[in-house]
């Protein structure tokens, strides 16, 4: 048995838990009844290789990476950010902190299509947006991976140096300049020739991600790769 699925069968084995979705009783999924399973936007499809976005057709760089290629080496998201999943991810931003598992565990089957990293962090957030949230729930999803997966969590390597604007409404020139600075590697040798995970809740276009991976490659790193709960569709890869 894959090393990976037996860290997580032995962590949820215990659990006896409901459908995070509708809180119905759950037989089977550790996290999902059947009739949600059945409704919820999986990632499952045809993606993008290098941002892990749905598109229509499997692709190595869909039409976004393409106008501006991400610094980090591939990411990959367990959902779509689409119906329920966008309603599950605003409760785990508001207070819902037992969704970490849930999202983290559907996020796990993703490793595999990486090189094992060294270690994990997650996109950090500064000190005054924690204090305002209460918590940071990209470190709430790393840890739980990370208890997962047992690779070690590696919190102080990335800080945020100062707060950005809301990415969403931005071109793609504005959310470089938005994000330009934005990152700083605190620990620069714990970096050097480590492949390093990155977990956020949800990727956009990639631009925090790619901003988060140049600071950690420019410290050294040897590969960065992505992991997110969701991500949001390039509409632009459709036709």
């Amino acid at each position: 048995m894959n090393e990976f699925v037996s860290h997580l069968l032995s962590f949820i084995s215990s659990k006896g838990i409901v459908c995070a979705c509708c809180g119905a009783d759950v037989y089977g999924h550790p996290y999902f009844c059947e009739s949600c399973l059945r409704t919820l936007p999986f990632n499952d499809g045809a993606i993008c290789s290098k941002c892990g976005r749905a598109a229509e057709q499997p692709c190595l760089a869909c039409l976004e990476c393409k106008s501006d290629m991400p610094a980090f080496d591939a990411a990959r998201s367990a959902f779509r950010y689409e119906g329920e999943i966008v309603r599950l991810i605003k409760l785990f931003k508001n207070g819902r902190k037992d969704l970490a598992e849930v999202f983290a565990g559907s996020m796990f089957h993703l490793l595999a299509d990486f090189e094992t990293p060294d270690f994990v962090l997650c996109v950090p957030m500064t000190q005054e947006a924690v204090k305002k949230r209460g918590y940071n729930q990209s470190e709430l999803l790393a840890r739980a991976f990370c208890a997962i997966s047992k690779l070690p969590y590696e919190g102080k390597v990335l800080v945020k140096t100062r707060d950005t604007a809301a990415q969403k409404t931005l071109s793609a020139k504005q959310r470089a300049q938005n994000l330009r600075g934005s990152f700083r590697v605190h620990e620069r040798a714990k970096c050097r020739g480590k492949r390093i995970l990155l977990i956020d809740d949800v990727l956009t276009t990639g631009a925090t991600a790619s901003v988060a991976a140049q600071a950690l490659l420019r410290a050294g790193a040897a590969r960065v790769y992505v992991i997110t709960a969701a991500s949001v569709p390039d509409k632009r890869s459709f036709s």
